[in-house]
């Protein structure tokens, strides 16, 4: 009962948000035809997206009841109905994006007319007026050349979000690169010198990660000759269907040490249950507040793994319970899906914290220099490296997709190298 009021819940927050969203969109369409078209136009135009809004809406909304259904596994579902309605969300999101910036834009340039300069606008108004009852010809040409610049301007602002999501967004979204991290430890215990952890996360095996998917990005693991292998957590999407994938990949996974995960909230959703039997089954240890203390070059290090520290009844996390299993006097690395505890690993004294869940936010752009990542402004600890005197955090981007088939941030497979010699401290980003 408790899961179906919390899907309901769900359902009904995202219903609302989304349909919130589109009706902004809405609005900023209507105003784009308004300016740019003749009233026959405007009508084909209005039809033509009430047709668009009832399709898309229907396919989007029809994915969550085929997820908790077998019709999940048809091919001809995912390709119809379940992927189609992720790259609607995807569409009407990047939309909304642009018409919360057209609305800022427009609310700015209205109080400058109004508060700022009312004279420069009066007086501009005026001119309009005069050249406007003098000139008609010049006003009919000027207005056919509004529309024509409006036209032009709203189709490519309507039509780029089609681009992204199954252009862009698809040629980038397996272009993994290998970010090569060395972190730098004075202390570090001679015997971990040189240690190569490989760390992934957010797999989301599903709809838009099959099974030869996943074995790609193992391969691309495997190349790395790591001594660990971490994944931190959602390593399926939604449903139990797709666990199988998972469990029969993962032990194509090599090093020396072990493979190690921990849970994310995605893995929650679809079935801890019958994710953990089934990982079980496999070598790769599954560490749901747990940890393995493990004796590499005769040094002691621990592994500690939470379950997803969400928040409220969603919180499944026990470090506590973590730490009583782990050596006192090792080094210790911490599996936690959420890089949120950080700042709760760094008071218990952790070394290092892997984590992922972010994704990057899926949309980032870098140009000439210039890092814009949306969700920097809402995470603490967004993407990357990030250090508090000797203790330190990395979070991985991630390899799969969630929610919309849009992926601009390229996918990362990250190979950490610990050292106590500042000489060998780098940084690299390498093609896959």
């Amino acid at each position: 009962m408790n899961d179906l009021l919390l899907f309901l819940t769900f359902l009904t927050v995202l219903t609302s948000s989304f349909l919130g969203m589109q009706f902004l969109v809405y609005s900023m369409y209507r105003v784009w035809i308004r300016s740019a078209f003749n009233y026959e136009n405007q009508q084909r135009l209005l039809t033509a997206i009430y047709i668009f809004l009832a399709i898309g809406n229907s396919l989007f909304f029809a994915r969550f009841f085929i997820a908790f259904s077998d019709w999940h596994e048809l091919s001809w579902v995912q390709n119809l109905i379940v992927k189609p309605g992720g790259i609607f969300f995807a569409i009407i999101f990047l939309l909304f994006m642009c018409s919360v910036l057209y609305y800022l834009f427009a609310f700015s340039k209205k109080i400058y007319k109004r508060v700022l300069s009312p004279k420069e606008g009066n007086i501009e108004e005026s001119v309009d007026s005069n050249r406007n009852n003098t000139i008609e010809s010049q006003k009919e040409e000027a207005l056919q050349s509004r529309r024509e610049f409006l036209r032009q301007t709203g189709t490519v602002v309507f039509t780029a979000p089609l681009i992204l999501t199954t252009g862009l967004s698809f040629a980038t979204h397996r272009n993994y690169q290998i970010v090569h991290k060395t972190l730098l430890y004075p202390n570090l215990p001679s015997g971990l010198e040189g240690l190569k952890i490989a760390h992934i996360s957010d797999i989301h095996s599903g709809i838009f990660m099959n099974r030869t998917q996943i074995s790609e990005i193992f391969e691309l693991i495997n190349a790395q000759h790591s001594n660990l292998v971490v994944i931190t957590g959602d390593l399926i999407d939604t449903h139990p269907s797709e666990i199988p994938a998972i469990q029969q990949t993962i032990d194509m996974l090599k090093s020396d040490y072990g493979v190690y995960a921990c849970p994310g909230n995605h893995d929650h959703y679809a079935s801890i249950d019958l994710l953990t039997d089934a990982l079980n089954e496999t070598k790769a240890q599954f560490l749901k507040n747990d940890a393995k203390n493990l004796k590499i070059n005769g040094e002691s290090i621990s592994i500690l793994g939470i379950d997803d520290a969400g928040s409220g009844n969603r919180d499944f996390s026990d470090l506590e319970v973590s730490l009583k299993k782990s050596d006192v006097d090792s080094f210790k690395i911490l599996l936690s899906h959420r890089p949120d505890m950080f700042d709760t690993a760094i008071k218990h004294d952790i070394d290092l914290t892997l984590s992922g869940h972010t994704h990057g936010g899926q949309i980032g752009f870098e140009f000439a220099g210039v890092e814009l990542y949306p969700i920097d402004l809402f995470q603490k600890y967004s993407r990357g490296h990030y250090q508090m005197n000797d203790k330190q955090l990395y979070v991985n981007v991630g390899v799969g997709l969630v929610g919309a088939p849009i992926r601009l941030v390229r996918p990362e497979i990250t190979l950490l190298t610990l050292t106590s010699n500042p000489n060998k401290v780098m940084h690299t980003i390498m093609d896959a």
